[in-house]
């Protein structure tokens, strides 16, 4: 297949190619998409608007995707769902600094080996990205295989939710303009203390390094100071009135 042209959007109509496959090739429920790399050479784009369009399918419900397991056709929604992404960033970030924290304190009470071992993964291939989205692939595998550590089905799903809001124009945006190499270090240490404190089985040092991960990206895509360590969790009025010129 020819590649697309870039003025006609070439994430629209990587969705469309992509759709036209589902249907085209009668893919059932549960069967599993070819690798990223394959499905790129296939439509003839990057993997960077791939990533795009299939996160668009997720947010229809016609797929799902599982870190370290691949992508998948979903069985058809059984009732509709609020579009994800009509939430704002702000809406977002007052859900993550709400939820995360909360999965964090799970997961450090129920993950196995080898949610241990998938966590590190992602930490070593997030540090060793080149580039921004490199990186923000591992930063979201991350956030989904902790959510994977709790062993409670709602919390992945709630964490897929809050990814596909991640896709949005508007949080892409925001997180380009703010990434640099300093950010991206104290992301790194931030993620470590996490994974420190889920291996420790610590729920309280899980959910405060959460908490002060959670403040870090607040500042960040808000143009506002990196917050201390340790500093108090900020209400939803702090996050409105941070983000209210940003959005």
């Amino acid at each position: 297949m020819q590649g697309f042209d870039s003025k006609r959007g070439s994430a629209d109509l990587a969705l469309d190619e992509l759709r036209r496959l589902l249907r085209d090739d009668g893919l059932a429920p549960g069967v599993r998409l070819p690798t990223e790399r394959a499905l790129a050479d296939r439509l003839g784009i990057n993997r960077a608007t791939l990533r795009k369009a299939l996160a668009r399918l997720e947010m229809e419900g016609a797929i799902v995707r599982h870190v370290g397991r691949g992508t998948f056709v979903s069985a058809p929604p059984e009732a509709s769902k609020a579009p994800a992404e009509n939430a704002s960033p702000i809406e977002l970030m007052e859900a993550r600094l709400v939820l995360e924290p909360a999965i964090a304190r799970e997961a450090a009470l129920r993950a196995r080996k080898e949610d241990l071992e998938r966590l590190e993964l992602c930490l070593v291939r997030s540090e060793s990205a080149d580039g921004f989205e490199a990186f923000e692939e591992w930063d979201i595998a991350f956030h989904r295989a902790l959510a994977d550590a709790t062993q409670n089905a709602v919390f992945t799903m709630v964490m897929e939710m809050m990814r596909t809001m991640r896709s949005t124009a508007e949080w892409d945006r925001l997180k380009r303009a703010s990434f640099n190499p300093d950010l991206r270090d104290r992301y790194r240490i931030e993620h470590r203390a996490i994974l420190r404190a889920l291996e420790a089985r610590d729920q309280a040092a899980a959910a405060m390094a959460t908490v002060q991960h959670m403040q870090t990206v607040h500042a960040a895509i808000s143009g506002k100071q990196w917050p201390p360590i340790n500093q108090p969790a900020m209400s939803r009025r702090r996050i409105r009135e941070d983000m209210a010129d940003r959005v």
